[in-house]
């Protein structure tokens, strides 16, 4: 049996194609194209995924039979779309903050919200989105037949089903976390018709099967299954090898999302974790994300060297040349503070920058300060186990090292770039009842290859001052 992932992640889309015992036999590739209006208005052009679907299938059909197609994405961007399923408006991405004032307002109920949905509003979540359309579109709000993430969007295209899993409800802000129901109360207070949300299944099942509507467009054959994998963190972890409490997977994309294995919910949820519904039915992860990561790298190669195509042999060179920890201090908040303190409205500063400052300085400077914010949220998740980590940053052997240094834990690099689609390859091999559970898939089919970089105990020492620091310099250009 061959199975094609779709990976739809925020700058680009993969389809990999893996055979039932883990191997890959094909991938394909397709960059998206994010639309910045302003500071705050991030969208895209919805009909792009579905481009970049129909592309990737029939660049894979060419050469191979697919058996099942099964799906990971980003969690909460929104698209509300008429009763075929047609777009009504861009794709509102998750870093859009133009719900800002709306989310400013639910801030009263967030230990409420805490306990019900796992998370403290946020201009991340799809919900705030959807009110922001119910109050400045009426027009379009009124014409909505639902409201779907990017996942969503694109199994309607294959399928002709309005479905969701738990993993992209509980990024909603909309669901019960202990029930898996969505919660009239928040309901009401977002001011959402349920009605206007997807029906849930469990990640792993059956979403829908291929139309022939699709099957023409695409080379598919009609009536494959299509499965909901879950979303691309909860699947990353899997394909980390985070299965069991205490070990932490970390991606470091555009931004960073670090997940934790949780099997059961805690009787009252703490302060400064995010708890989501996890791809293992049934189970939990916890959460928390720096939302520039990639992004600081990227702006720091345009902006500082001037790159138009990013050279990261220089930019390692220019790493590895600042080998001691630097001088200058960057908070890293270029696209706002992520969970769980989310300030949206918060922005990147430099100090202790003067004449004698060096280009590579800041550069490292900014890369300390992403890893000195993971740093922070990985000293929240406690325990003492393995922290994995992958990703597009992770390519670099000097940010790599970085990270050791300014955690002061062992770090297990994952080799395969693809170890999202791994995870999500885990869930849907279980789902299709070719393995008893997501565990033993995962431990059969998952990343092997990995390189261990150890902690500089003298640099460790220093990151950890230097994070109070940069701490206490957001603290009181806060206040």
């Amino acid at each position: 049996m061959n199975i094609l992932i779709l990976d739809i992640g925020t700058t680009s889309m993969r389809g990999i194609l893996f055979d039932h015992a883990g191997n890959r036999l094909a991938i394909a590739r397709r960059e998206n194209h994010l639309v910045h209006m302003g500071e705050v208005m991030i969208e895209e052009d919805p009909d792009e995924f579905i481009h970049h679907t129909v592309g990737i299938c029939r660049e894979i059909t060419s050469g191979f039979t697919v058996d099942a197609v099964a799906i990971t994405a980003q969690r909460s961007s929104v698209i509300p779309v008429d009763s075929d399923g047609e777009p009504l408006l861009a794709a509102i991405m998750w870093q859009d903050t133009r719900n800002k004032d709306i989310i400013a307002e639910m801030a009263r109920y967030n230990d409420r919200l805490l306990q019900i949905t796992g998370a403290q509003a946020s201009t991340v979540f799809s919900a705030g989105k959807m009110t922001w359309i119910r109050r400045y579109q009426p027009n379009i709000y009124a014409r909505t037949a639902r409201f779907l993430n990017i996942p969503e969007f694109v199994v309607r295209k294959m399928t002709g089903c309005f479905v969701s899993d738990d993993t992209y409800a509980s990024r909603t802000g909309l669901l019960n976390l202990r029930t898996l129901d969505w919660e009239k109360e928040l309901l009401e207070l977002y001011e959402i018709d349920e009605n206007r949300l997807c029906r849930r299944i469990r990640p792993g099942q059956v979403a829908g099967y291929v139309t022939n509507a699709f099957a023409k467009l695409s080379g598919l054959t009609t009536g494959i299954p299509v499965i909901h994998s879950g979303g691309d963190q909860q699947c990353a972890a899997i394909g980390h090898g985070v299965l069991r409490e205490g070990d932490l997977s970390i991606t470091i994309g555009t931004g960073g999302f670090l997940c934790g294995a949780c099997e059961t919910l805690p009787e009252v949820l703490p302060e400064g974790m995010i708890h989501n519904c996890a791809s293992i039915a049934g189970t939990y992860v916890r959460e928390a994300n720096v939302l520039s990561c990639g992004a600081a790298y990227d702006w720091c190669a345009r902006s500082l060297y001037g790159m138009e195509t990013i050279d990261h042999d220089l930019l390692e060179a220019e790493l590895n040349h600042e080998n001691f920890v630097s001088s200058c201090l960057v908070v890293p908040y270029f696209a706002g503070k992520g969970a769980p303190d989310w300030d949206p409205g918060a922005r990147a500063m430099f100090a202790n920058v003067n004449t004698a400052t060096r280009r590579s300085e800041l550069f490292k400077g900014v890369m300390e300060g992403v890893f000195m914010e993971i740093g922070t949220a990985v000293r929240r998740f406690g325990g003492t186990g393995n922290i994995h980590t992958g990703g597009g940053l992770t390519l670099s052997r000097a940010l790599d090292q970085l990270q050791a240094d300014v955690y002061g834990r062992r770090v297990y690099v994952v080799k395969d770039s693809e170890a999202t689609a791994r995870g999500a390859l885990s869930v849907a091999l279980c789902g299709l009842g070719l393995f008893a559970s997501v565990a033993q898939a995962a431990e059969t089919i998952g990343c092997q290859e990995m390189e261990v970089f150890e902690p500089d105990a003298a640099r460790h020492a220093a990151y950890v001052v230097k994070q109070q620091e940069m701490k206490a310099l957001y603290e009181r250009t806060r206040s």
